[in-house]
C-alpha cells in the first residue's frame, strides 16, 4: 500500500467535502474512492481526513503565523487543504517530517498552480 497514493486519495476527499460543499459524511466521501482504488491505507486515508476537518481550527491557528502577508481565506483550496492535511500529520503523525514535507510539495506540484510548491515548502517547514 503506498501512502504517496493514500495521500493523493485524502486531499481528493477533502477537496471534495470543500468544494462541493455537500452534506458527505467523511465515510461517504471515503467509499466513493474505494471502488476504484485497491493499493492504497483506507485505514491512514481515514485518520488524515477526520483529523483535517476535526482539528480545522487548530490547525489553521498553527498555520496562520507563518503565511506572511497572507491570510487562509486568500489561499487557493488546493494549497489550503495541503497546508492543513500535511499540519495535522507534521503535529500527530509517526512520518518523518521531511517526508510529510516532500510528499506536500508534490501534492502542490501536481495540484496546485505553478511555483506554490516553493510556498507550501517554506510554510511547512516553519510549521515543523
Amino acid at each position: 500500500m503506498s501512502r504517496k497514493e493514500s495521500r493523493i486519495q485524502a486531499f481528493q476527499t477533502l477537496f471534495q467535502l470543500e468544494v462541493e460543499n455537500t452534506d458527505l459524511t467523511i465515510n461517504e466521501a471515503i467509499d466513493f474512492i474505494k471502488d476504484e482504488n485497491t493499493e492504497v491505507d483506507f485505514d491512514f486515508i481515514h485518520w488524515l481526513v477526520t483529523g483535517v476537518k476535526d482539528h480545522e481550527s487548530v490547525l489553521d491557528n498553527n498555520i496562520k503565523p507563518h503565511l506572511k502577508d497572507w491570510t487562509l481565506e486568500r489561499l487557493l483550496k488546493t494549497d489550503r487543504i495541503i497546508l492543513r492535511m500535511s499540519t495535522f500529520e507534521l503535529l500527530n503523525g509517526e512520518t518523518p517530517p521531511k517526508v510529510v514535507i516532500n510528499e506536500a510539495v508534490e501534492l502542490a506540484k501536481q495540484f496546485s498552480d505553478e511555483n506554490h510548491h516553493k510556498f507550501i515548502n517554506g510554510v511547512l517547514s516553519n510549521i515543523k
